[in-house]
């Protein structure tokens, strides 16, 4: 019996069902990101691990059914009987049917072998996987183990299980810090990098995740100046903070600004790309506009939390941007009509927002916040978070190649801050003349040299190497998408200094949405060099 023919439209085939599942899952975890709490409490980070683990498994994990290779990854149209193409191809019913072809799609694009493969060929996978076996080895590894009783805490040199010529870790709860928190946080991030790199082939499923990340995040800024201004108590009107200066969902208003950041540096990327297909589409308005009322937003909010950092870092991205966007503009290649007409536009965005901004934001506070700049300068090198820095760096040198493990600075560093008494005691008493207590540090305010004394050389050098090869990806196509990596690469940048003087690196949530915001725009920069 024949089998049973359809005809179908010819054009880019649907998208196929696994991607559409990669990406709504993708998307609602880096959403939930924003609103996580900073992924602090265990079962913030549990939901971020389960999504990036369940957006990888969604992108490669094979589906039984027939093999899509027998279907054309680019049908011809079939020809009418004058010979002219029609609009119509023909495809065996029978595969329709098939389960592995519903869910991988007809195109063969996301066949169960083709998505595996890709993930292979991609150099952040090795990376990627060379630093959570590092980290794994650590902490089935540990050199150190930490004891309590009624007097306190104290941590005492244990003979490791594999050696000290492995990497190590220090044996401690969960809760609040240990080597498998720390594995956790950069599983989640690093599967949800895999899921996308593996599962994503259409612009349009990317930009579906980019958008729902920006908005996630703007909205996030939003509450966060709702909380500011009717003086909320509790982080986002749920949890009590031992911090005060909590700023949104984030306990640490730090931490919480750089966040904002980020989003601002996505936002930026964002209105590039959508700004060069309006004007490749001979459009003089287009969506890319309204990131500039985001952008406004979340500088108003970053301004808002006085955060010195974020304000620091907020203020040059956001000049970055108009740089960048005067660039874009003067080489539109436009008449002088939708010049003048996206001129004005531009302007208008920009200047309410530069009103908004004036207007909302407590200058008298932030220059309280900074003081007086060139003392600051002049006593840098007696600030406590220089002088952490020094310790820190004390630290990571007994164990520079592999480092004292995942998880381990607020366990070790006691015995290198004893060293700095200005850091060391939390207050002089006068009437005794000694020093008194002891501050207890959880962070060095200073990711880079913190990563070096936890992951030691090697650690450190494989987190970069995976932020490389992300970002390389996107830079190796820089001539067909220049100013959405140019932004991408100078918000990496800002980033990475940014993380020399605080320890926003140290939040899952920034760093799941760090990695996943890098992998987004550097994806969506290849797909559009391959289809131009």
């Amino acid at each position: 019996m024949p089998r049973t023919r359809i005809r179908r439209p010819v054009g880019p085939p649907p998208i196929a069902p696994r991607e559409w599942a990669v990406a709504l899952t993708g998307a609602a975890t880096l959403a939930f990101s924003a609103w996580g709490f900073g992924g602090v409490i265990a079962w913030s980070l549990h939901v971020l691990l389960v999504g990036g683990v369940a957006t990888l498994l969604l992108a490669v994990f094979p589906v039984p059914g027939h093999r899509s290779s027998e279907v054309s990854s680019s049908p011809a149209p079939s020809l009418d009987t004058n010979g002219t193409p029609s609009h119509f191809s023909t495809f065996p019913l029978s595969h329709s049917r098939s389960s592995g072809i519903r869910w991988n799609g007809a195109d063969g694009e996301h066949s169960n072998l083709k998505n595996i493969l890709r993930l292979i060929k991609s150099p952040v996978f090795w990376f990627g996987g060379a630093f959570l076996l590092y980290l794994l080895i650590g902490a089935l590894n540990p050199g150190i183990v930490q004891l309590r009783d009624e007097r306190g805490w104290w941590v005492e040199a244990v003979e490791p299980p594999f050696g000290v010529h492995l990497p190590t870790s220090v044996q401690s709860d969960y809760e609040p810090m240990n080597a498998w928190r720390v594995f956790n946080m950069h599983l989640a991030a690093i599967s949800l990098v895999w899921g996308f790199w593996a599962g994503l082939r259409r612009r349009k499923t990317v930009l579906l995740v980019l958008w729902v990340f920006v908005l996630s995040g703007v909205g996030m800024a939003g509450v966060a100046i709702y909380q500011h201004v009717s003086q909320a108590k509790e982080v986002l009107w749920t949890y009590e903070s031992s911090n005060p200066q909590f700023w949104g969902s984030f306990f640490y208003r730090n931490q919480g600004a750089a966040y904002l950041n980020w989003v601002l540096v996505t936002t930026g990327c964002l209105y590039f790309y959508l700004a060069k297909r309006s004007r490749e589409e001979g459009q003089s308005g287009g969506p890319h506009f309204l990131c500039v009322c985001f952008i406004g937003i979340l500088a108003v909010s970053v301004g808002l939390a006085l955060s010195r950092g974020g304000i620091l870092f907020a203020a040059l991205l956001s000049t970055a941007f108009l740089g960048l966007a005067v660039l874009q503009f003067i080489g539109s290649g436009f008449g002088l009509g939708r010049l003048l007409t996206i001129g004005l536009l531009l302007a208008a965005l920009l200047g309410a927002g530069g009103v908004l901004a004036y207007r909302a934001i407590d200058w008298a506070a932030i220059e309280k916040r900074f003081g007086d700049i060139s003392e600051t300068i002049e006593n840098a090198g007696d600030d406590a978070r220089a002088l952490s820095s020094q310790a820190t760096w004390d630290m990571a040198q007994d164990r520079l190649w592999l480092g004292w493990g995942a998880g381990s600075f607020r366990y070790v560093f006691p015995m290198y801050q004893r060293n700095y008494p200005e850091i060391y005691y939390r207050y002089f008493h006068k009437k005794k003349q000694q020093w008194m207590g002891r501050k207890a540090y959880r962070y060095a305010h200073n990711d880079l040299l913190q990563f070096v004394a936890e992951y030691g050389v090697i650690g450190t050098g494989l987190v970069g190497l995976t932020i490389l090869s992300l970002l390389g990806a996107g830079v190796r196509v820089i001539r067909d998408a220049p100013l959405s990596v140019l932004c991408l690469t100078l918000g990496c940048v800002a980033a990475v200094a940014h993380a020399g003087l605080d320890f926003i690196f140290n939040s899952p949530a920034y760093w799941f949405a760090f990695l996943g915001g890098i992998a987004l725009v550097a994806r969506l920069s290849v797909l559009d060099a391959e289809r131009s």
